[in-house]
């Protein structure tokens, strides 16, 4: 099975995982007219433009779901405002119910200082933050609740002020205090307030004073329902204010300092809003007043290193429809417009008012944004409008029985992202599921692809559109982008291969084949070297195409300049412009130049990238056949095959080229293998990088210099004793074998007859031996090195050989030298015989024999006199005779008195031995002994010159104990005989008082006998013993290392103080 089969193969796996039950992708095989889930399914899947459509699997919820809350209102919902997860109520009976979306349980409630049964309606505004709140009446008055407050408070500045629409401060949300920052109020009247609420004061009081400034009044006094307010996001001072009515929606654009703290006199929006409003910039709806509510949506986006939510889109209810369009902050100033692509999106027609049963005229009475929806409420439903097709996509009826009355409002908890409507009794939430899944769809029918892969929410999805958008550019012939995306999508690798192949471009099967490369995994090995393999291919024939082009060009550019010249006499015949013929094709040339350098670029970066799956043999193939050395070469660096590299060089006998790879990638067993050829070829440049390389083992270089014919190359200095010098000197090296053929080249080498490179290295190198002598004598003698014989011969301790060889070249100096060289003096005396013998025998002169004698200063006349004919005249060297005999007198005089002073050093030595029988040392009546610390005298003891005393037995125990065993055995013996002794004599004593007892069957030695061996042994006895002092000899030296405690004292406890 080939290579393509393969890759067929699993391809058709790969598709075949992919259209699994458990996939997304559902692909009918018949027609069916039915709706799954809102998606219609045509003919084989296909919609009405001809793509796969995707259906929701049952268990996926709807987008939008209306949710009944289960919680019971004490009483009737006359408003409900919903931020930062916070649910705020106010019920008649003039409670405010607050509840923490994540601690439901825990209700706050507030009460509202007004007759409860007189609030019946009101405006409720919460900020952003959750905390602050704003409730104004119909009547004009106006109350405010801060969070953890038992009671809200009368805003008794804001009196007769109905508030409509508040635009909150978003920098609330960094503020450290409890401040709300600048925010403008919108009133029923047409006028804009800018205030701040604070909640200083008295906790129970029940008014607070806040101050409120009325900066702004609009041209036409109108109702204000809606206003809002947003900083540019790269310029942070600039802003635009929305402020909507029932008729008209203007935009002030302008620069506000909302850093501005508290306490500041000066208004942040009075000077922008006046001239905004001074000539305004505003849409108007002509007709009668809408509900002309105005929301703003904002998205999340990362700005530098901060995620900011950034104002988009924005929707206002007009009498005629939804006004919608997108906000884009950039450099607007005064009097522009930050918004773009508005349009006018007509009110939906009810379900209900399409079956007759209602009035579809109805207008709905709030609005609210999500991501890609519009959301509207009336009074008895609830919609949806798709922001991208402006379709209605969701409608849920809420029956007013159910829900004890109509809907009373409809808002969005943007930092949470939910939605929220009410009716007197009930709350509902509109849980909002995934609604971004058919959005890709919408930008697919579009022709938008970008954005439809953005908003696919599986592979299914992707694929669907990445094939839509590969066949969109493959019919529009945009084929290299084609190529690249079709590469990314299911479809065959073998039916999108063969697509491009009629196309007969191999530019649009390279960037096809490059796309589908980078999509393969690490585990597809056999498919990544069939795509890689293929690629090289294709890169190696655009490369020869553009070659071939380059020589086209350039046969045509020689022709023209000979054209040219022959017809350079010919002024008319010229170019009408002056342009040579030859500047086209020479810049053509350039441009097919650079374009070869690029494909090579990109040739060499793929088989980078992916050279573990690239085949050798395949690619050494490839480049030989389409004959691309360059790219031999480089792919053979990029695996590290230098060898090959190598062996390619010097098939072409480009011996520089191999010696330079060498010499940055070669290996030791490299340079052994082509050292031999390259050392012939270029010995200078081998031996630099030679030189170069420290892990190399020279002996192993000693063949290639063996077949180095410098003789025959002439080429100056001998290159392979360059590099056995610089081992030897500079690598230390120390191998015999790589010294010994040093010695052989300098012997041989023809520039070494002064000897002195020779001389200097077995003067150098002989003392270690590092060099065979033997060897080296053999080869000084087969090539006359005499000087260096003669010192090998020294070497070899052959100094009668040197000096002989040195005198029969005629070489006394040579000879007087290593003359001296031995250590017997004997021999050097001999030594010296012999050459002034030789100088007696050449008939030398005299006195330069005698001068010899006075340098050598081992001889005297004596010993040369014999050495001269019988008839010489004594006349040359009388007095050296003369100087002689009175060193012999000398002499005989100096011995005299040596003999003298040694017969008196004798005396003094046996009166000193006479003296020392007669010593005494004077011990003190105290004195004890220095082991057993008891008085000296109770028994026998020795006394040391050092002023140590020890009793015998204790010094003898002592002495015992740190003898070896010998000496401990003969003290032994000595006593056990000194004690047979004794007892001996004692016996010899008695036997004349015993009379005839009976005697002993060994006869006794006399008294005088027994005597002298008891004396004998007593010496023996003290020799071992009290040899020397125990304390302060050898013996005390020698037990450093012993501990002061033994083992069997601190395991006895032993007091030893």
């Amino acid at each position: 099975m080939s290579l393509l089969d393969d890759y067929a193969e699993y391809e058709s796996t790969v598709r075949r995982q992919q259209q699994q039950p458990n996939g997304s992708l559902s692909v009918p095989n018949a027609y069916s007219n039915q709706q799954q889930d809102g998606l219609a399914l045509g003919i084989n899947g296909l919609d009405a433009d001809g793509y796969i459509t995707t259906t929701l699997e049952a268990e996926d919820a709807p987008i939008f779901s209306l949710d009944t809350v289960q919680f019971q209102v004490p009483n009737k919902i006359i408003s409900l405002a919903v931020a930062n997860d916070t649910l705020v109520l106010v019920i008649e009976g003039a409670k405010i119910l607050r509840i923490k979306l994540q601690e439901a349980h825990n209700i706050i409630e507030a009460s509202v200082p007004v007759n409860p049964t007189s609030l019946r309606a009101c405006n409720v505004f919460l900020d952003p933050t959750g905390r602050h709140l704003l409730l104004s009446t119909p009547q004009g008055e106006s109350f405010y609740y801060y969070d953890g407050w038992e009671h809200a408070k009368m805003l008794s500045k804001f009196k007769n002020m109905e508030v409509t629409a508040v635009a909150w401060n978003s920098m609330a949300w960094s503020t450290a205090n409890s401040s709300s920052r600048t925010i403008l109020v919108g009133t029923h009247d047409g006028k804009l307030y800018e205030t701040e609420l604070r909640p200083s004061g008295d906790a129970k009081a029940k008014r607070i004073d806040i101050a409120v400034k009325c900066v702004a009044e609009l041209p036409v006094r109108e109702r204000v329902t809606g206003i809002a307010m947003e900083a540019f996001p790269d310029r942070r001072k600039q802003h635009v204010v929305l402020i909507a009515t029932g008729t008209r929606m203007y935009q002030v654009i302008g620069a506000a300092d909302l850093e501005t703290q508290a306490g500041d006199k000066s208004s942040v929006f009075e000077a922008m809003l006046h001239n905004g409003l001074a000539n305004p910039n505003f849409q108007e709806i002509p007709g009668m007043p809408g509900p002309g509510a105005l929301t703003v949506h904002h998205r999340e986006t990362v700005l530098g290193n901060q995620v900011q939510a950034i104002a988009t889109d924005f929707a206002w209810l007009t009498s005629m429809g939804v006004f919608f369009g997108r906000l884009t902050f950039g450099a607007q100033e005064s009097g522009d417009s930050v918004i773009e692509n508005a349009a006018l999106i007509p009110y939906p027609t009810s379900s209900n008012a399409a079956n007759g049963d209602a009035d579809g005229s109805e207008q709905p009475t709030a609005l609210s944004l999500t991501a890609f929806h519009i959301l509207l409420q009336y009074s008895d439903r609830v919609c949806a409008l798709n922001m991208l097709n402006n379709k209605l996509v969701y409608e849920e009826s809420v029956a007013p029985e159910s829900s004890g009355g109509t809907l009373q409002g409809l808002t969005v908890d943007e930092a949470k992202r939910t939605c929220w409507l009410y009716s007197p009794t009930n709350i509902y939430e509109l849980v909002v599921t995934d609604e971004d899944r058919d959005v890709w769809n919408i930008f697919l029918t579009r022709h938008q692809f970008d954005a439809a892969l953005k908003h696919c929410y599986n592979d299914a999805q992707r694929d669907t559109v990445l094939r839509a958008q590969a066949e969109h550019l493959f019919a529009t012939e945009n084929y290299m982008q084609s190529a690249e995306i079709f590469a990314h999508t299911s479809l065959s690798f073998e039916e999108v291969v063969m697509r491009f192949m009629e196309k007969k471009d191999n530019r649009m099967l390279q960037a096809y084949l490059l796309s589908k490369l980078s999509t393969l995994q690490k585990q597809d090995r056999t498919q990544t070297t069939l795509l890689v393999m293929w690629l090289i291919e294709i890169y190696l024939s655009i490369i020869g195409e553009v070659d071939a082009k380059i020589s086209s060009l350039g046969v045509s550019a020689v022709s023209s300049s000979a054209e040219q010249i022959t017809a350079v006499d010919k002024p008319e015949s010229g170019s009408p412009n002056g342009q040579s013929p030859v500047e086209p094709q020479s810049n053509a040339i350039a441009t097919f130049e650079q374009e070869k350098t690029k494909v090579q670029n990109e040739l060499y970066a793929l088989v980078e990238e992916h050279k573990n799956a690239v085949d050798p043999n395949t690619t050494y193939q490839l480049a030989e056949s389409h004959g691309r050395r360059d790219f031999w070469l480089f792919y053979a660096s990029l695996r590290g095959d230098y060898e090959r590299i190598v062996e390619y060089w010097m098939e072409k006998e480009e011996f520089l080229r191999a010696i330079e790879v060498l010499g940055h990638y070669g290996t030791p067993e490299m340079f052994y293998k082509y050292s031999p050829a390259l050392m012939n070829a270029e010995p200078v440049a081998l031996v630099d990088i030679l030189m170069r390389q420290p892990n190399l083992i020279p002996s192993k270089l000693i063949p290639a210099f063996m077949r180095y014919g410098h003789d025959t190359l002439g080429s100056g200095a001998n290159q392979a004793i360059r590099y056995l010098r610089f081992c030897i000197q500079k690598q230390v090296c120390r191998d015999p074998v790589v010294y010994n053929y040093y010695l052989t080249l300098l012997v041989k080498d023809s520039a070494s007859d002064s000897e002195s490179e020779l001389m200097s290295f077995l003067t150098t190198y002989g003392k270690d031996m590092l060099y065979d002598p033997d060897y080296a004598l053999r080869m000084c003698k087969r090539y006359g090195r005499i000087q260096s014989c003669v010192h090998l011969y020294s070497l070899l301790k052959l100094h009668e050989d040197a000096v002989e060889l040195a005198l029969k070249q005629g070489d006394i100096e040579l000879a007087q030298i290593h003359a001296e060289r031995p250590d017997d003096d004997k021999l050097c005396k001999r030594l010296w015989l012999k050459i002034a013998q030789h100088m007696i025998q050449v008939k030398e002169p005299a006195s330069e024999v005698m001068e010899l004698v006075r340098r050598s200063n081992r001889l005297g006349v004596e010993d040369i006199l014999p050495f001269f004919p019988d008839f010489t005249r004594v006349d040359d060297f009388k007095d050296d005779i003369c100087v002689a005999l009175e060193d012999y007198e000398m002499q005989i005089q100096d011995l005299r008195a040596e003999m003298d002073e040694a017969t008196r050093t004798a005396e003094a030595m046996q009166s000193d031995m006479t003296t020392l029988k007669n010593r005494f040392a004077i011990l003190s009546t105290e004195e004890t002994c220095q082991v057993c610390n008891e008085p000296l005298w109770i028994r026998q003891f020795y006394a040391f010159p050092c002023q140590h005393s020890f009793h015998s037995d204790c010094l003898t125990r002592r002495v015992v104990s740190s003898c070896n065993r010998v000496q401990r055995r003969r003290i032994q013996e000595l006593q056990t005989q000194f004690g047979e002794i004794t007892k001996q004599r004692r016996q010899l004593r008695l036997t004349p008082l015993m009379g005839k007892a009976k005697s002993s069957s060994k006869p006794l030695d006399s008294d005088e006998q027994l005597e002298q061996q008891q004396r004998r042994a007593k010496q023996q006895l003290d020799a071992l013993v009290a040899g020397e002092c125990v304390l302060c000899g050898d013996a005390m030296i020698k037990s450093i290392a012993e501990p002061f405690i033994s083992m069997d004292q601190a395991a006895n406890g032993d007091d030893l103080l």
